[in-house]
């Protein structure tokens, strides 16, 4: 197995941890992790004296895609600015949600957190805004 193969499975291995712990698996990694496949595979194609300027290139690419998928606000960060305005703040859970139309970069899960008064938040981990929701049954 090539190098690249390691590096490109351990950055996809790296992308998920962090998503999971920092990210409440809200980022949108989506389309990066498909470039990273895709080149993979590609690179087994190109002769030497290709593959490093193309794999430069693609490696920009790729880091870009990783940005903007990366929402603006992580769970400990939403925790903070909720506790701004409540007393008591505890993460629950991430919420999956349905988007309008069609962008890779535009988060598919919420942070749920639970407040002092037993209600319950939801947080918008791209934007930072705050729904309340009912409270459980």
């Amino acid at each position: 197995m090539k190098w690249w193969w390691m590096l490109g499975i351990l950055t996809i291995g790296g992308m998920m941890f962090v998503n999971e712990a920092w990210y409440g698996n809200s980022a949108a990694f989506g389309m990066a992790i498909s470039m990273i496949v895709v080149t993979l595979i590609g690179m087994k194609e190109l002769d030497q004296r290709h593959r490093i300027r193309r794999g430069g290139f693609i490696s920009v690419l790729i880091a870009g895609a990783i940005y903007f998928g990366l929402p603006h606000y992580s769970v400990a960060e939403a925790e903070q600015r909720l506790q701004q305005e409540y007393e008591n703040v505890k993460y629950v859970n991430d919420v999956g949600v349905v988007n309008e139309g069609w962008n890779p970069f535009q988060p598919n899960r919420v942070y749920l957190f639970e407040i002092d008064s037993g209600d319950r938040v939801l947080f918008l981990p791209d934007s930072g805004d705050i729904i309340k929701t009912r409270p459980p049954m």
